[in-house]
């Protein structure tokens, strides 16, 4: 079940971080665990959930259209390549970011890993701080684990395929799925600061 959202001190919290974009999202899909457990489940990138999602939210003085956006231009700077960081702000296509984030001159896959995690907490912070509707989504997991299904991903995502029946069952994940994690780390914050 979808946890209710207390709107006055919500209204509140949203008032003072000057949140006013919405987005056209597909909330997570409410599934029901084996264990009785609530479960949100997202798998592309017309769920708001998705760090593909396009929906603008600004950082570090800059306008991003995504958190992939934020990502790879965020991982572009940390290996130095400013060339292919100003090529991925020109861009608003998650797929076309995605793939000029693979020419990163001096990317070394051990030091990206140590920040990763990090960026994206941040990318994802600024895009549910600054969209209301992206905001209560995540308010509305209420206590319910949250994970992207994805069979080709093992690190960000559960590792299982939207439509399998493993998805009702945590401990058959394949995938780490940290989006999910750091989505729940993000919500107990945001819930935090507003009780």
């Amino acid at each position: 079940m979808i946890s209710d959202i207390n709107i006055d001190n919500t209204a509140c919290f949203l008032e003072r971080l000057k949140i006013n974009i919405t987005a056209n999202s597909h909330p997570p899909i409410e599934i029901i665990g084996e264990q009785q457990q609530n479960i949100f489940i997202f798998h592309s990138q017309r769920f708001g959930f998705d760090n593909r999602f396009r929906t603008s939210f600004t950082l570090l003085g800059k306008t991003f259209s995504s958190v992939e956006q934020f990502f790879i231009w965020q991982k572009a700077r940390f290996f130095g390549d400013l060339e292919i960081a100003e090529e991925v702000l020109m861009l608003d296509n998650p797929i076309a970011i995605r793939r000029i984030g693979k020419r990163i001159r001096g990317y070394n896959q051990i030091e990206w890993n140590s920040v990763r995690n990090k960026v994206m907490y941040t990318g994802l912070w600024a895009k549910f701080t600054q969209n209301t509707q992206l905001f209560n989504q995540l308010r509305a997991t209420g206590n319910g684990l949250i994970a992207q299904a994805s069979a080709s991903e093992l690190y960000w995502s559960n590792g299982v395929c939207p439509k399998s029946a493993r998805l009702k069952d945590p401990s058959q994940w394949e995938g780490e799925n940290y989006l999910g994690k750091l989505l729940m780390e993000l919500r107990s914050e945001i819930n935090t600061s507003i009780y």
